[in-house]
């Protein structure tokens, strides 16, 4: 008895040693991956939360219109509501805004990205605005 219970202990200590092995190998296959995973995941909510707190807000078409052009699912918005980081707000028109909250502002530092943003749409306006093309409808 003696002899088969030490050759069980063994064969539990091989098994368990396999398993930590096992384990500890599929946690290193996993491990980058699974955060180069959540950091896209984290850069591409905070640039759609950036995008959507420099216009001011989306209605639905245009909200979808920004998660289709990401390859991002449209419940996003469900979750980012949940979140706190996305309120809804409804309008006269009957069309909702969707805006980007305080504490997304503050949480992910929204506005330095915003702005910066903003600041290269102004440029780009501002050059075509003063181009030759533009001088022509000028003078309609």
């Amino acid at each position: 008895m003696n002899d088969n219970s030490a050759y069980q202990n063994d064969q539990i200590v091989a098994c368990l040693r396999a398993l930590r092995e096992t384990v500890d190998k599929l946690q290193e296959l996993l491990g980058a991956p699974l955060e180069d995973t959540m950091q896209r995941f984290y850069r591409r909510r905070r640039d759609l939360l950036t995008r959507l707190y420099a216009t001011g807000g989306l209605d639905q078409k245009g909200l979808f219109a920004l998660l289709d052009e990401h390859d991002t699912p449209h419940q996003w918005i469900g979750q980012q509501v949940k979140s706190g980081f996305i309120e809804k707000f409804p309008r006269p028109s009957g069309k909702d805004l969707y805006v980007a909250t305080h504490k997304a502002v503050e949480d992910l530092n929204l506005q330095e990205e915003a702005s910066a943003l903003v600041s290269a749409s102004d440029e780009t306006f501002t050059t075509d605005w003063d181009s030759p093309e533009d001088t022509a409808y000028d003078r309609l």
